[in-house]
């Protein structure tokens, strides 16, 4: 069996580190840390629980969320089975699960997330983008298998005004640097997610605030001279990984035996619409999931869940809460427009 890595990049999360690598922590897997330049000691932090955890930690300051991730990827031990975390996460049991699940395929791809270092690295592994960066590599490199499963809640909850906000509390040294991430994070949304400019231009901040669409023409232009990642001609990264993700789902309470509060998938309405709603709703069903029409805090999903309780679960782990849902049958697929 291939030695296990577990890996991830951070900066300023000195409150809630430990508790995040606690929660993936298991004595068989190496974890490795790349650090961003962290200004409020977590790189200290790591240093001191290192041990504690089986750490490995690296300093790379102003890498973005997809460097530091390839970072910390090409320094798991050659010929590891890989999975990456999130440091904003705390993780549950189904992590650990569908990790053992994964190992006992023999596939070197055999879970969104997962797969042996080599093969990932030898299809180019992350790019070197801070927002998008998810998208834009589960696109490119292949997965046989999704387990549609809540594995973690949020630690740090985004309880601020505006995404702006946000980065200036948290990641900031004043307004000019925070005006600065906030341009990367629009620019590389769109190229990490693939987006041309129409569809850019239907993001919800611009269907809210139309006066901003001048600017959006600027930011659009940034980003395509920076190179924009697209992989299907129809459809932008984010419709094209829950696509695939759709068409390779399995049912995780048979092959984990999971808990059907925590069995559960999220899928944006216009992104239902774009790859067929009826057929999403098929895939869904053939997992055991039952689809659910949900409004959230802002726009509407089609959710797939084993039991209504998973709806508790499910607002623990994201930003955008479910406020009211609907079985899909009830509402009737005709009426459903775009969000």
């Amino acid at each position: 069996m291939s030695k296990l890595c577990l890996y991830g990049t951070v900066l300023n999360s000195v409150d809630i580190v430990e508790r995040s690598i606690r929660s993936v922590f298991r004595p068989d897997a190496d974890i490795v840390i790349t650090d961003g330049g962290s200004r409020d000691g977590t790189y200290e932090k790591l240093l001191e629980i290192s041990k504690d955890y089986n750490l490995r930690v690296y300093r790379a300051p102003g890498s973005s969320r997809g460097l530091g991730r390839q970072l910390a990827l090409v320094r798991c031990p050659e010929n590891s089975y890989t999975a990456y975390f999130d440091l904003d996460d705390e993780y549950n049991v189904y992590f650990h699960k569908s990790i053992d699940w994964g190992m006992a395929t023999g596939s070197p791809r055999p879970l969104l997330g997962h797969g042996l270092r080599e093969y990932i690295l030898s299809r180019g592994g992350w790019r070197d983008i801070n927002y998008g960066e998810d998208y834009e590599i589960w696109a490119r490199v292949e997965f046989d298998n999704s387990l549609p499963l809540v594995t973690a809640v949020r630690i740090r909850k985004m309880e601020f005004r505006s995404f702006a906000e946000y980065e200036l509390r948290r990641y900031a040294r004043g307004l000019w640097s925070s005006l600065r991430r906030t341009l990367r994070h629009e620019v590389d949304i769109i190229r990490g997610y693939g987006y041309t400019l129409s569809e850019y231009l239907q993001e919800p901040a611009f269907k809210r605030r139309p006066y901003l669409k001048p600017a959006a023409l600027l930011v659009y232009g940034i980003a395509r001279l920076k190179g924009v990642y697209r992989y299907d001609r129809r459809l932008n990264n984010q419709d094209l990984v829950i696509y695939k993700k759709l068409q390779r789902i399995r049912d995780p309470v048979k092959e984990l035996g999971a808990d059907e509060s925590y069995a559960a998938m999220i899928i944006p309405c216009d992104t239902a619409l774009r790859i067929g709603l009826s057929w999403a709703a098929g895939r869904l069903r053939s997992a055991g999931l039952r689809p659910y029409l949900c409004e959230r805090t802002r726009g509407m999903a089609l959710v797939g869940m084993r039991s209504p309780s998973a709806i508790d679960v499910i607002n623990e782990s994201v930003y955008l809460k479910l406020v009211r849902c609907k079985p899909l049958e009830e509402v009737g697929e005709g009426r459903l427009g775009p969000s």
